[in-house]
């Protein structure tokens, strides 16, 4: 069995550190369904995380519009993650950050139909 360093094996104990972010004007939007959203990831700067929190309260700011986009890889994990996807499609032409809320995996051509909801 192989042994795991001390120093990691400590990291991976910790507590994780939060970072919020909030969008000037999105407070009230939402009213009574509005919630918290987080993600954990393993980012090793508070600035990286915060780039990641500004990036997914701008997506969920709305209003928002469902999507279906198909992407390289198995990338089941997604769900719940903020990410940007760039294409040829309509919208993703530049990049455009999507807030993932579904993954299908298909092990033939190892491709993942992502249900996102990106801003209108």
């Amino acid at each position: 069995m192989a042994t795991v360093d001390p120093a990691f094996a400590s990291w991976l104990k910790s507590d994780a550190r939060y970072v919020s972010a909030t969008v000037a004007g999105a407070d009230g939007k939402w009213s009574a369904v509005a919630g918290d959203s987080d993600v954990i990831t393993s980012l090793a700067t508070q600035a990286d995380a915060r780039t990641v929190a500004t990036a997914q309260a701008n997506a969920l700011q709305g209003p928002l519009v469902r999507d279906v986009v198909t992407v390289p890889g198995l990338l089941g994990g997604l769900v719940g993650q903020c990410v940007r996807i760039n294409g040829d499609r309509l919208g993703y032409e530049g990049g455009g950050n999507v807030f993932v809320v579904g993954a299908s995996e298909s092990d033939g051509p190892q491709v993942t139909t992502l249900t996102v909801l990106k801003a209108l």
